[in-house]
């Protein structure tokens, strides 16, 4: 009977240790980069193969929020404390994760990416305390100018208003300050990159560092098992399937108008300064 007991206990061993995994999450502003940056992540052996974004997950964390941002009024009467209401909800999403990870092959490295889940890192951190959290930072001119061009090919407008660009540097300004005001709760936990090192290969070291495995632009995209992963509409580019590239890189300069350029500078210099994309 000892010489059984002590074979389970070593086979449950063996198996918590075959399910252990780290949840790596990608975010930054829409067309700041993100899925090429999720794609290189992909790109490792002990990472998933590239796959869609993972809004259904971020849709889980709002409840989260909710709760947070009304804990005083509302939620106190149903836990005792912040600190419980994230430690409950953390294992739901911990068993949402496992789900994720057994489906997708169980990787060592589960990599998921979404722009709107940026604005949950901050408390996703606190949730979920293995996870780690990589931001993709672009120069905001570049990144604004590309919201314009999918805003023009969704309306077939040559023009877009002053107050639509002023929306799009909000989101910018607001998802990467949701990181920058809260990078406390990271600890070692928080890797950004900038998308000109990133396409320039500069970043492939910083990742490996971060613990994302060995990854290579050669294995960009070619490790896809499923191609229907990438959606064709207005916020496909020409560079969707192909190896990380220079070629959008400082664009505003010949396509940006100078008034939008003036906006843009105004509205996201200073968080740029601080991801560091600009001098």
């Amino acid at each position: 009977m000892k010489l059984f007991g002590r074979a389970r206990a070593v086979s449950e061993t063996l198996q918590s240790r075959s399910e252990v995994f780290t949840p790596v999450f990608v975010g930054g502003a829409p067309r700041s980069g993100t899925t090429v940056l999720h794609a290189l992540i992909c790109s490792s052996e002990k990472a998933n193969d590239y796959i869609a974004e993972c809004s259904y997950f971020t849709a889980l964390l709002q409840p989260l929020a909710t709760g947070l941002n009304v804990f005083d009024a509302h939620t106190r009467y149903y836990f005792d404390s912040r600190e419980e209401l994230i430690t409950h909800h953390g294992k739901m999403l911990e068993r949402e994760l496992s789900r994720f990870w057994s489906r997708l092959g169980k990787p060592e490295v589960l990599a998921l990416k979404d722009p709107m889940l940026t604005q949950f890192f901050a408390i996703a951190a606190q949730a979920l305390p293995k996870a780690r959290f990589v931001l993709s930072a672009r120069d905001p001119r570049d990144t604004i100018l590309s919201r314009i061009e999918v805003a023009q090919k969704r309306t077939g407008a040559t023009t877009i208003a002053e107050a639509t660009v002023a929306e799009f540097c909000t989101e910018y300004v607001r998802l990467y300050r949701s990181v920058l005001d809260h990078q406390v709760v990271f600890d070692d936990r928080l890797c950004i990159v900038n998308y000109q090192d990133l396409v320039e290969g500069k970043a492939n070291r910083v990742l490996e560092e971060f613990g994302c495995g060995r990854v290579s632009a050669d294995r960009v995209w070619t490790r896809d098992a499923n191609p229907s992963a990438f959606t064709v509409d207005e916020w496909a580019t020409e560079l969707h399937g192909t190896r990380p590239s220079t070629a959008s890189v400082a664009r505003f300069k010949s396509r940006l108008q100078p008034g939008a350029e003036e906006l843009i500078m105004s509205m996201c210099g200073e968080v740029a300064r601080e991801l560091g994309v600009i001098a």
